[in-house]
């Protein structure tokens, strides 16, 4: 939930206020691509901002833009002392994680945010806290605490252009190496398969070299959804992964993309779970192989998935709006 990628010397910066007709309004932090993409889905307008504390003197103007509900997506800094003015001038303030519990107590962050949502949710500043990742609710019931699941919803891609690309293989491992997301395994199988691995960042591994990889850092979504499109295949095959964004936009651009089993994505339909998932997540060999036979059945897996996101897509609406008080508890 929060960011722990390099960020360098960046001023805070915050989005203007966008005209809110239907009274909900969502926060999210403007560089952190899955939890933004997950927002744009769910379809509420969004302000972003890098640090939520240079919101708190302008809850007026959000009121005036015609905000009855808050939901913070993702916890970015900030987000206590937003959620705390929020509440009190009379606003509904929500959150949603985007957080697995495999990263609770070894991603930094990660558990104090959820924490921190909790404990103002006990308070009553909160007054609902939801979880992309499947399973949570009920586990957290067991402790007490009153969390919905609140899957994403299937981004909208639009018309893309695809990135122009040479001759070959080229797979996109669009994950930061940060703690449980396997690039380098997942690098490893790419060069099994023969093929150009392609990531956001290079991992801290003095026996890969610059020329192993492309690396081409963040970049703003239409660059990336056109270079996400001009990939032979994707993947996502992480070590905790909550309910995934870029594999949801890869099927949608027509790009087959290879998951872990710690997702439940596909797990309705046994056929393309079994194309597009691998279980030895941190095995190259494993990745390889399966990566093979999901490219060899490239057009099935796309189609079998276009159905699978329709279904995952309702679902997550109608998620939404129970969370957002629109639709039957």
């Amino acid at each position: 939930m929060r960011l722990r990628r390099p960020r360098g010397d960046q001023p805070a910066t915050t989005s203007p206020i966008p005209t809110v007709a239907g009274g909900v309004l969502q926060v999210c932090h403007p560089d952190w691509r899955g939890v933004r993409a997950s927002a744009e889905a769910f379809g509420d307008p969004i302000l972003t901002s890098t640090d939520l504390r240079q919101l708190v003197d302008r809850i007026a103007d959000v009121r005036n833009a015609g905000v009855t509900m808050l939901v913070i997506q993702g916890w970015p800094p900030g987000s206590e002392e937003f959620a705390r003015a929020a509440h009190a001038s009379g606003l509904d303030v929500r959150a949603v994680s985007h957080s697995a519990p495999s990263q609770h107590g070894v991603d930094g962050g990660e558990a104090e945010a959820v924490t921190d949502a909790l404990n103002l949710q006990s308070e009553g500043i909160i007054s609902a806290l939801g979880t992309v990742k499947a399973g949570v609710s009920e586990s957290f019931a067991t402790l007490g605490y009153r969390v919905d699941h609140v899957p994403n919803r299937v981004p909208n891609v639009g018309l893309v252009q695809p990135h122009p690309q040479d001759q070959g293989i080229h797979v996109g491992i669009f994950l930061f190496p940060m703690w449980r997301k396997n690039v380098t395994t997942q690098i490893l199988a790419t060069r099994l398969l023969g093929a150009k691995p392609h990531v956001m960042a290079a991992p801290d591994v003095g026996y890969l070299s610059e020329s192993d990889l492309v690396v081409h850092n963040e970049m703003p979504r239409s660059a990336f959804l056109s270079l996400l499109a001009s990939m032979t295949i994707s993947l996502n095959v992480t070590l905790s992964e909550c309910h995934p964004m870029m594999p949801m936009e890869s099927y949608r651009l027509g790009v087959p993309c290879l998951m872990s089993r710690t997702s439940d994505l596909f797990a309705d339909d046994v056929e393309l779970w079994e194309l597009t998932t691998v279980d030895r997540a941190d095995d190259p060999s494993a990745i390889a192989s399966a990566a093979r036979g999901l490219m060899a059945h490239r057009q099935r897996a796309l189609d079998l998935a276009g159905i699978a996101l329709d279904a995952a897509d309702t679902r997550g609406r109608e998620a939404w709006d129970r969370f957002t008080l629109r639709g039957p508890p």
